[in-house]
């Protein structure tokens, strides 16, 4: 540019060997760094603590285990030592419960019949081993009363039919009676035509009756050829206390 009395340089110069001007500091991240600082030291005491808490717990859980299993071990050895076979480690199974038998709580007796066929009079002789009596007494085929009162007599015997008559009864005995036995139930049945093939009858008889103490019941057969014994179930005789 010309002017008056010389020669002035340009208005605007540009100096290509300087540099690039410094960034501004960021106040906010270092703010927020110094923030954080105390807080990540409290978390990390908090986590540091609860790692503390779970090694302790299961220090005790574990010292506790192993006390309790020590103290059952010694005990074991001082029952093994004093001979206690319910308590020993190698014998020991489970307990079982004594076997617990109800009594009736009044005077009964089930009798079945066995092989033995009936004597020379007709009276049944029972199953004697074993026999369900119970504050009563069985002997030689007869029922011996012990307590007074009101019992229910009962008797079934199966028969062949191929016979023409087949009878039983049951009868009493009794101090206050002196002549022969008293005739309690009775069964008859005929057969008027003799069957081709072989077929089985059976008789029930059953009733109530007032007994006395020393009183005695039994069965008696006539007829006793027609008397079938294959099974124990088919024959019976019982009495029991109303």
């Amino acid at each position: 540019m010309a002017g008056r009395g010389g020669t002035y340089p340009a208005v605007f110069v540009v100096d290509s060997q300087a540099g690039l001007p410094p960034l501004p500091p960021r106040t906010g991240l270092q703010q927020a760094r110094r923030r954080a600082g105390p807080a990540q030291t409290v978390l990390f005491l908090l986590v540091a603590l609860a790692l503390c808490g779970v090694v302790l717990e299961a220090c005790f859980i574990y010292r506790l285990y192993t006390t309790q299993h020590s103290s059952n071990q010694e005990g074991l050895r001082t029952d093994a030592r004093k001979g206690d076979p319910q308590k020993n480690g190698s014998m020991v199974g489970p307990k079982t419960r004594p076997r617990t038998v109800l009594k009736p709580s009044k005077p009964l007796a089930h009798l079945t019949a066995g092989v033995e066929r009936p004597d020379k009079y007709g009276v049944m002789h029972w199953q004697s081993l074993e026999p369900e009596v119970h504050d009563m007494e069985y002997r030689k085929g007869e029922l011996l009363i012990k307590q007074e009162g009101y019992y229910y007599v009962y008797a079934k015997l199966c028969f062949s039919l191929d016979n023409d008559l087949f009878h039983y009864a049951v009868m009493k005995n009794t101090s206050r009676y002196l002549g022969p036995s008293i005739e309690l139930l009775r069964y008859r049945t005929y057969q008027l035509k003799p069957t081709k093939k072989e077929s089985m009858g059976n008789g029930y008889l059953g009733g109530v009756f007032h007994l006395i103490r020393g009183d005695s019941v039994f069965v008696q057969v006539k007829g006793s050829s027609s008397l079938r014994l294959q099974y124990a179930a088919d024959n019976f005789f019982g009495v029991f206390m109303l």
